[in-house]
């Protein structure tokens, strides 16, 4: 089965003109917004400030530029690749998105720009070959490494799944890296797919079931009639077999009332383990 978004699904922050608006639009809206000031900044010749606010661990070690640690993602350079990746990130980080919800999305996609340049200032002070770094490719590309890892069978080009796609691309990198002697880079690359793995596939090592909790205030247990029993069994089944679907052709197989079943299963269990 091809795999192309949807709209209409998850919790947006607000809308536009009637329209939901996620936080990867908004996040796509400050990298595009980034991008034209560079580019502008290049036609000008005014680099002072792209050269302040990107990654130099060694800048960061030994002028304390901490504050690179988290621009140096929202610095980009005129190239033909940001578009690309912008809709790699527009197509597979809504998916994730709505998957975990905004809240550890949100955690997530912060922590796929800190997490790497956090380790490679660590790193440079074993390696100090030095190197600039912008752009926040990595965190990207472990976006699209968390979308493989919740739908690793949807279909993309071709008819080839999303887990071989990514590990096809990881292995390209890799190789890359080594051919080059780029450390750092392997490095950044290595935590922020990690994460992004790890984030999915064992959310309680991450850390993303104390994200993920929501702001809800608790409830009244409702005690269940024993006439509600043969329909509590009944959504059991239910959900059992949209997880078998999952497991079978991923995440975005799912139509969109199965995904509402699905939610409500989950804010149901978050409320009986509230109330425990």
């Amino acid at each position: 089965m091809a795999y192309w978004p949807a709209d209409g699904r998850g919790e947006p922050v607000f809308h536009l003109q009637n329209r939901p608006v996620y936080l990867t639009d908004i996040f796509i809206a400050f990298h595009c917004l980034s991008f034209v000031v560079g580019v502008l900044s290049v036609a000008t010749y005014r680099l002072a400030w792209f050269q302040e606010l990107s990654f130099s661990p060694q800048a960061v070690l030994s002028q304390g530029k901490i504050w690179q640690i988290f621009t140096y993602a929202w610095v980009h350079s005129p190239s033909l690749w940001f578009a690309l990746w912008m809709l790699m990130f527009f197509w597979f980080g809504r998916e994730v998105e709505f998957a975990l919800g905004p809240r550890k999305y949100l955690f997530l996609y912060f922590s796929l720009i800190l997490a790497p340049a956090i380790c490679a200032v660590l790193f440079s002070l074993i390696d100090s070959s030095g190197g600039t770094y912008y752009g926040p490719d990595e965190a990207h590309m472990a976006i699209f490494v968390a979308f493989a890892a919740l739908s690793p069978g949807a279909e993309l080009l071709f008819g080839i799944t999303a887990k071989w796609y990514a590990i096809v691309l990881l292995a390209l990198y890799v190789l890359i890296d080594i051919s080059a002697h780029a450390w750092t880079p392997l490095l950044m690359l290595s935590v922020a797919s990690g994460i992004a793995y790890l984030s999915v596939r064992m959310p309680d090592v991450s850390g993303m079931r104390f994200w993920g909790r929501e702001w809800t205030t608790r409830t009244r247990p409702v005690t269940s009639a024993p006439t509600r029993q043969k329909g509590t069994k009944a959504t059991g089944e239910s959900i059992d077999s949209i997880l078998d679907k999952i497991s079978r052709s991923g995440i975005a197989s799912l139509s969109k009332a199965e995904r509402e079943a699905l939610e409500r299963a989950r804010k149901a269990l978050l409320r009986k383990e509230q109330q425990k």
